[in-house]
């Protein structure tokens, strides 16, 4: 067997299934399928070539490739007006973005920028394709990367997808159809591309935007299936809608909707319940996240995400913060017709995702505070449990639970003193 990247990152655990490897590979031998906790990986079948090193240069998590930052200084620090924050990244711009349209931006994830770019960069013939994820009409694999070249192909798209993907036929496509590209990716995978990009001059030449979205963390698919085995009896999925808009709700208490394969069962569950619980406690999170503190997408040319702020969580309709990282991109995103669009301070921008910074850092170089360091215990404690021994039966999902009744109880004890010392303010402050 020749030493690749089986050996370099999915014997490690290192592996988040992005499908570079498989996508890039030039005598396909590298196979993309789902291993035993719900996360796809390479799995390799003879002929590999003993002194190719393909599979490995391209890996989001090798340690010797180049880092995010390394990558984006390369692309991004010679543009017009270009600004620098270390959690941002490179940046010229930023920007909160809605849809001008009510029922259009109820559509949508957040504000509808996303759906609004790819329908401008087609229409404008920045590019003639787009490569993002659709659903995937089969219970075992939800879905899936596809190309898209119609505009009014671009409906079925919308939407956030907590499940995993993979780019190996998407990329196989790029390297063998010529044409202009833009690509939706999470920051992992927007790395993959960059250095796929390196040693590869057709993905290099053809894919002209990456499109990045900020990311916390990744799931398996047991959580879309736990989700669903609670909320409806049953994880034989037809569609999975993770984003339900619930009028005079705030913003984040956005519902996940289910549709079993029969098609008769329909159930709408609040993130304010299991699903935020499962995803505050790590459950679920495949190990390659530990090692990754890149939450803003460093290498993409401009990066969607959701308005986590005060102001913007009270309207339920949705609002999208976004940083353009090229002027390119940035002229497309101000002339779009279909959205309302200003400029934000990009310290906004970074408040609005800082607790998931903040959570990814602690996570990746410890912290010095002992609650932190108590609860991300009892975290990595679920997070092994959920993806070894988990088996979707009610003793497992009462175990899991029990342990994030732990994490609630710490943070509570963490929070005291603040609380308190809030308390006094309001009381001084009501005294004078």
């Amino acid at each position: 067997m020749s030493f690749n990247i089986i050996q370099t990152t999915v014997l490690k655990d290192q592996c988040i299934g992005c499908g570079t490897c498989d996508g890039i590979c030039p005598v396909d031998v590298l196979k993309m399928d789902f291993n035993s906790i719900g996360m796809y990986e390479p799995i390799e079948s003879k002929g590999c070539l003993d002194k190719c090193t393909l599979c490995m240069d391209t890996c989001p998590f090798v340690e010797e490739n180049k880092d995010e930052k390394e990558l984006a200084k390369n692309i991004y620090e010679n543009e017009e007006n270009i600004r620098f924050h270390k959690d941002l990244g490179y940046f010229v711009n930023t920007y909160e973005v809605h849809k001008k349209d009510t029922a259009e931006r109820l559509k949508s994830a957040s504000g509808g920028a996303g759906h609004s770019l790819l329908k401008n960069l087609l229409e404008q013939q920045f590019v003639d394709t787009i490569l993002t994820v659709e659903s995937n009409n089969d219970p075992d694999k939800l879905f899936k990367f596809s190309h898209f070249k119609e505009i009014k192909e671009l409906g079925k798209i919308r939407g956030s997808v907590y499940y995993p993907t993979e780019m190996s036929e998407v990329l196989d496509y790029v390297i063998k159809n010529d044409g202009k590209y833009a690509i939706t990716t999470l920051p992992c995978f927007a790395k993959a591309i960059r250095l796929a990009q390196e040693k590869n001059s057709k993905l290099r030449k053809r894919i002209k935007f990456v499109i990045g979205l900020v990311c916390g963390q990744m799931k398996t698919k047991r959580f879309t299936h736990t989700l669903a085995k609670n909320a409806i009896g049953t994880d034989r999925l037809k569609t999975v809608n993770f984003r339900v808009k619930q009028e005079n709700k705030s913003a984040i208490n956005f519902g996940f909707e289910f549709t079993s394969i029969n098609g008769e069962k329909i159930n709408k569950l609040s993130n304010a319940n299991i699903p935020s619980k499962l995803w505050g406690s790590r459950a679920f999170t495949p190990n390659a996240c530990n090692s990754c503190t890149d939450v803003f997408a460093h290498c993409a040319d401009i990066v969607l995400m959701d308005a986590w702020l005060p102001n913007y969580m009270k309207d339920y309709r949705g609002h999208s913060l976004v940083i353009a990282r090229t002027n390119e991109i940035s002229k497309i995103l101000e002339n779009s017709l279909d959205i309302d669009i200003k400029e934000i301070e990009y310290e906004k921008v970074f408040l609005s995702q800082k607790p998931v910074v903040d959570n990814k850092n602690a996570i990746f170089y410890g912290s010095k505070n002992i609650f932190t360091q108590l609860t991300n215990r009892q975290k990595l404690k679920i997070q092994k449990l959920s993806n070894e021994n988990y088996e979707k039966n009610k003793s497992e999902i009462d175990l899991l639970f029990k342990k994030i009744r732990q994490i609630q109880k710490i943070y509570s004890l963490v929070m005291l003193p603040k609380r308190v010392v809030l308390k006094i303010f309001r009381i001084l402050k009501g005294s004078r």
